[in-house]
């Protein structure tokens, strides 16, 4: 039966047939009408045919924010492959083991790939260079046919941070997806004329499956910028008109102590959608006074990542909270035997609905333990209001977030266990007024040899991605631990916030 809308990428194929020359993408001051836009995913799609990529396959794309990002994961569906989005900034580590974990037939570069092109990873296939082939410079022949895929199949493989010292690859269907941009666009008031700024990177499932995507269901436009820099971000708001965005509480603070920031400059915007990391009830309600909503979200990767929206009326009255569950989510809070809570009841947050992902990619243990009969248990601490929304309070799982990133403290501790001059590591995240959290290490330092920042950031910038690196180092004799020798993140996470 055909299943209209359904395929990844076919909703935005759809929009270039009714609207050809609307500005679907603006970037680096050129513009991408909807029929470029669609001819380029086409002629890509041929491309990565001639190269091999065909259904049930994985196309990995390591590549900054830019165009040919999102034409190439469109081009993925229509050959049936899942797309696996990876930052530039990656390492060759991180690389090869999403590499190693997906075994792609196709490779896609952008400009800043160094891992990719540095030779240091091998038996990879011949590398797309996403300048020449995606960026319509050239192409054997387009695709023109599609290759039939199933609610089922894999769409999208995004890598996240977990606690067990390798990231997970979430698998996202084509069934996830089309109703995570369902639930999205019921929860969110995005309309066509939009002009949606987006600059934290597609290869998080936040920024290529809200505001991007779904712009372009809408017909609106999205003005992609490389990365977040404050006076560029001003800049494109004021000059392109910006209606909406979506920032990370570290983003608008830094905006906010920009030399270049004027509430005057913000004023075409409507709303700004804030997610990533808790939402401080001052900078809500100074944006407020500027006039523009800042609405506080909770999603996850797992889940699409759309979970709740907080209504712009909500600002003030309800300054801590993540909003109502999205239209098409159902939320439930839980205690340690899976049974539902009374509401103000602190649990485990628990959210069920069709956008929720099929499972990890080859961790069929992580999915067991995260996706049950009743939801996708999302090791978030928190609780429903008498209304019904979501409060968040703590994370069950020690993921740091810093800037909107998430950052794994075993990865980080394992990659400094190997350092000469270090016998233990303990990482852990501390609260700051600017990044969230912190990346702070504790270090016990090998008989005879001493550490300090400087010599841990130099030894960690080869194998780990810049925001994982720790902003502090502490020296100390001793590791907190429990008689079971079990760390006690917490206690040292309070006598560094001392």
């Amino acid at each position: 039966m055909e299943m209209w809308g359904l395929r990844y990428g076919e909703l935005v194929e759809r929009r270039a047939q009714r609207q050809p020359d609307r500005p679907a993408i603006i970037h680096d001051g050129s513009t991408l009408t909807y029929a470029e836009l669609r001819d380029r995913i086409v002629r890509f799609a041929g491309v990565l045919r001639a190269r091999g990529a065909g259904h049930g396959d994985r196309v990995v794309c390591v590549s900054e924010n830019r165009p040919e990002v999102l034409i190439a994961a469109y081009a993925c569906s229509r050959v049936g492959a899942a797309f696996v989005p990876v930052g530039a900034a990656s390492t060759v580590p991180e690389l090869k083991f999403v590499l190693a974990d997906t075994a792609p037939a196709v490779v896609c570069v952008g400009t800043d790939a160094h891992a990719a092109r540095s030779g240091e990873v091998t038996g990879l296939p011949e590398l797309l260079d996403l300048d020449v082939w995606a960026g319509g410079h050239e192409a054997p022949g387009a695709f023109t046919g599609i290759t039939p895929v199933e609610p089922d199949d894999v769409a999208v493989i995004c890598y996240t941070s977990g606690t067990t010292g390798r990231p997970k690859g979430v698998a996202l269907t084509h069934h996830s997806l089309h109703w995570n941009s369902v639930n999205t666009l019921l929860g969110l008031d995005i309309v066509s004329t939009d002009v949606a700024l987006v600059n934290t990177p597609l290869f998080h499932t936040a920024a290529l499956n809200t505001l991007t995507v779904n712009t372009l269901h809408k017909g609106g436009t999205v003005v992609l910028q490389r990365g977040f820099d404050a006076r560029d971000c001003l800049d494109a708001i004021e000059k392109l008109g910006v209606t909406i965005t979506f920032a990370v509480p570290t983003m608008l603070t830094l905006l906010e102590r920009s030399p270049d920031f004027d509430k005057a400059r913000i004023r075409s915007l409507r709303w700004i959608l804030s997610g990533g990391a808790p939402l401080p009830p001052e900078t809500a309600s100074r944006w407020s006074a500027m006039g523009v909503p800042l609405l506080a979200s909770f999603g996850l990767s797992e889940a699409g990542p759309s979970v709740t929206f907080r209504r712009p009326d909500d600002v003030a009255r309800k300054a801590v909270s993540s909003g109502p569950a999205a239209p098409l989510t159902d939320l439930r809070v839980v205690d340690g035997t899976g049974a539902a809570v009374p509401a103000g009841t602190v649990g485990e947050v628990v959210a069920a609905g069709p956008h929720i992902a099929a499972g990890y990619w080859n961790r069929p243990d992580a999915t067991r333990e995260s996706f049950r009969d009743d939801g996708l248990h999302t090791g978030d601490r928190g609780y429903l209001d008498a209304d019904g929304d979501l409060v968040l309070v703590g994370r069950l799982k020690d993921t740091i977030i810093t800037g909107g990133e998430n950052v794994d403290p075993v990865e980080v501790e394992e990659a400094l266990l190997d350092h000469p001059s270090v016998a233990e590591a303990v990482v852990v995240g501390v609260p700051d007024t600017v990044w969230g959290e912190r990346v702070t290490v504790v270090v016990v330092p090998a008989p005879d040899t001493s550490i300090g920042l400087e010599e841990v950031r130099a030894y960690l910038g080869h194998r780990l991605a810049k925001y994982k690196l720790p902003r502090r180092v502490e020296v100390w004799e001793a590791v907190p631990k429990s008689p079971v020798g079990k760390i006690l993140r917490r206690e040292i996470q309070l006598r560094l916030s001392e």
